[in-house]
């Protein structure tokens, strides 16, 4: 399964390309005297809105669909892990992504190679006990950028640029399972996070099908909104992204 994240810088022209997903997975009903897993992985095809602002001056934006970021992806992994027993679970989420693009302007060709890791890592509370349906999480969030141009002239290099900047955030959320038939259950879930970046927020809902004789993995499919913004220098990057996502959940 895959996922997409992208970043591009055109000469005199900046164009940031970034997709950020997480899909959480409510937890099943289990024994306190046991540990239980969740594994899932997911895709998020996501569209993705741009805004740049340089000195609080607005200097473009731009708009880029999943199948535009599809051209451009080159490797893309990402999971979401939960274990925990009782009231308790700790999850993890990450998600690496390395994409390469060539764009030409007249007689200037710019090469283009990123790299991209998100992690999230928290703890998450059932007032009920894990299975219930209410949860609340807190944690980090982390977003890492690694950035490589190549400038050339036709065929004559004429310089290269690097850039990497890492983020780390405080994370907060709540999730809610609301149970509507038998094998079926709406997921929500709403986060925000702060801290190294200008804030992120996040919604999300999935419906989850349960399947197998023992009723322990779901498919799940859904829709996810999110904002995030980063600030590099003198630079500002709003990204909006939303578009529907799907995915396996293992529980065992």
């Amino acid at each position: 399964m895959f996922h997409a994240i992208t970043r591009k810088i055109l000469f005199n022209n900046m164009l940031y390309i970034f997709i950020f997903c997480v899909l959480p997975v409510n937890s099943w009903a289990q024994s306190s005297d046991r540990i239980g897993w969740s594994i899932t992985p997911y895709i998020w095809a996501s569209s993705t809105k741009v805004d740049l602002t340089f000195r609080d001056t607005g200097i473009g934006e731009g708009n880029i669909s999943f199948k535009d970021l599809l051209d451009v992806l080159d490797t893309a992994g990402m999971i979401h892990i939960e274990a925990g027993k009782d009231h308790w679970r700790m999850f993890g989420d990450l998600t690496y992504l390395k994409t390469s693009d060539t764009t030409e302007r007249q007689l200037l060709t710019v090469d283009t190679r990123s790299k991209q890791a998100f992690a999230d890592a928290a703890v998450a509370y059932w007032p009920g006990g894990v299975g219930s349906q209410l949860s609340f999480y807190a944690g980090l969030r982390y977003s890492g950028f690694d950035d490589r141009y190549r400038f050339n002239l036709g065929e004559i290099p004429v310089g290269e640029q690097h850039t990497s900047n890492n983020y780390y955030d405080a994370l907060l959320g709540v999730r809610y399972r609301f149970d509507l038939a038998e094998r079926w259950a709406l997921l929500t879930r709403g986060d925000c996070s702060f801290g190294d970046s200008e804030g992120t927020w996040l919604v999300q809902a999935n419906f989850a099908y349960t399947v197998g004789k023992l009723r322990q993995n779901r498919f799940l499919f859904g829709y996810q909104y999110k904002q995030a913004k980063f600030q590099d220098g003198d630079l500002v990057s709003k990204f909006t992204y939303h578009g529907p996502m799907a995915g396996f959940n293992f529980r065992f």
